[in-house]
């Protein structure tokens, strides 16, 4: 396949536009790039590296179409019982066509289970909307079961909460996977693992995963050299939790247990203190950012400035919760770019753009991509290199400034999801003229929508009371400061 484009940058750590390019491709490989004897320089069409959403988690409804209010994480998360059931595959497949008509071409799934007992039915289900996709994605298999509502006994906080029997998820009986059974499944799923698909364990969070359980996954990960990826530090309640819990300190015991390593991606990170930051950067850890998501549950801002300047290797994700839920990653690396500037002014500052383009591009289409598949190949065109591009169509950004000379500060700045024209993954044509064409977006959204089973049948009056009520209650029981019990 010959692919003419009118400008390529090949390399985002030396982000440089160069004209009139043709990549040969052979199979799954660049075979070569040379001139393009074809084009005449009319700056529409620009290849690039695919961009690679760091952590998501694949969800065909987004959360506020079906009523879930953004708000602080933790009374976001009491309400997601609210999410209709589907079918993983039908609900998978929906949120990997939008990314992949966004560009992205690798992404790490941290799956949310809607039934603890089909696990492996649900994980089979994404591996399908994976293959059939066509994108490259890793499956972080989730490993939770401790504090289900609060970080704390539910117990405890139905002393909180007006008339709690009227909330029966607080009394229902709830499937707690046993380690043995999530490694079990783990080793069922490598058999589904391909070069578009992998499996990283997936402890939830340090509030959520028992230490026998982390202990264990540090364990084979360094035996197996398998990826790790989950929740870390993302609310200032979980910061207050873990320091109370973990007296040596929450990263500390992390180095001692042998979690700390290139290994591990910790997602969120936005309390993060200093010194465990210097830590993570001696152990080669990854970060995973997710801007929009921590402005919506209002969790605050990782310290950027700190994680540009220190050169640790980080990545960029959209945690399912874009600012208009559309997968823009384009746009939240403008936000990765912008926030760093705006926290760190200056001219000796990270947030100089000598420094923050080509940080924000190599976390876009390089670093996010080795946090999904855990290899440097790949997030750069050149000869012998993987086939995966993304080109755009500059049309759009062009039509308003003509004369406009076109510069990669402009591409990021300017492009976003809608110029996305084709994606090309492992040789393979998923995107064709903006539209997904492995899976029908329009398709299969209808058939999520006209399969979906939404389980809360209350009148819309009830269920705000019985929601006012549990929001209520959590907040008493976090002002008590029960979670540090």
């Amino acid at each position: 396949m010959d692919l003419d484009v009118d400008y390529l940058l090949a390399n985002p750590t030396d982000p440089e536009l160069v004209a009139n390019q043709r990549l040969c491709l052979n199979g799954r490989h660049i075979e070569r790039i040379a001139p393009s004897p074809d084009l005449a320089g009319a700056s529409r069409r620009v290849a690039m590296p695919p961009f690679a959403n760091a952590h998501d988690h694949g969800r065909g409804f987004p959360t506020l179409s079906v009523g879930i209010a953004d708000g602080p994480l933790e009374i976001w998360m009491a309400r997601l019982g609210l999410e209709p059931r589907a079918l993983s595959y039908l609900s998978t497949a929906c949120a990997f066509t939008r990314m992949a008509e966004a560009g992205i071409g690798a992404v790490v799934h941290c799956h949310n289970t809607q039934d603890g007992r089909r696990l492996l039915e649900e994980a089979k289900g994404v591996a399908q909307a994976a293959q059939q996709v066509g994108i490259r994605v890793a499956f972080a298999l989730p490993f939770a079961g401790e504090n289900p509502f609060v970080y704390g006994e539910t117990a405890d906080l139905a002393r909180f909460v007006d008339n709690p029997q009227a909330h029966p998820q607080l009394w229902a009986e709830r499937h707690k996977r046993t380690l043995e059974e999530g490694l079990r499944i783990f080793e069922e799923l490598k058999a589904l693992e391909t070069d578009t698909f992998s499996i990283q364990f997936g402890p939830v969070g340090p509030q959520w995963t028992n230490r026998e359980t982390l202990e264990k996954i540090a364990e084979i990960s360094a035996a197996e050299n398998r990826r790790v990826h989950m929740h870390f530090l993302e609310t200032k309640l979980q910061r207050d939790w873990a320091d109370h819990h973990f007296p040596q300190g929450i990263v500390t015991y992390f180095d001692e247990i042998g979690l700390l390593s290139p290994r591990l991606t910790l997602a969120h990170c936005v309390w993060l203190q200093p010194w465990e930051l210097d830590l993570l950067i001696q152990r080669g850890v990854t970060i995973a950012c997710n801007l929009s998501s921590n402005m919506r549950l209002c969790s605050g801002f990782p310290p950027l400035p700190q994680i540009v300047r220190s050169g640790i290797t980080f990545g960029i994700g959209l945690d399912g919760m874009a600012l208009e839920d559309d997968d823009d990653i384009l746009r939240e690396a403008r936000l990765v770019k912008g926030i760093t500037q705006a926290l760190a002014p200056g001219i000796d500052g990270p947030g100089d753009m000598n420094l923050m383009l080509p940080a924000c591009l190599k976390a876009l289409m390089q670093d996010g991509r080795y946090i999904v598949t855990g290899s440097r190949d790949g997030g750069r065109l050149a000869a012998g290199e993987v086939a995966d591009v993304v080109v755009l169509d500059t049309g759009r950004i062009h039509a308003t400034a003509p004369a406009m000379p076109l510069t990669p500060d402009i591409l990021m700045s300017r492009l976003t999801h809608q110029d996305v024209d084709r994606l090309i993954i492992n040789g393979k044509t998923i995107v064709e003229n903006g539209r997904c064409r492995t899976v029908s977006r329009s398709d299969i959204e209808a058939e999520l929508r006209s399969t979906a089973r939404f389980i809360d049948a209350r009148t819309n009056t009830d269920r705000q009371v019985h929601d006012l009520q549990m929001q209520d209650g959590i907040r008493r029981f976090y002002r008590s400061g029960a979670h540090l019990a």
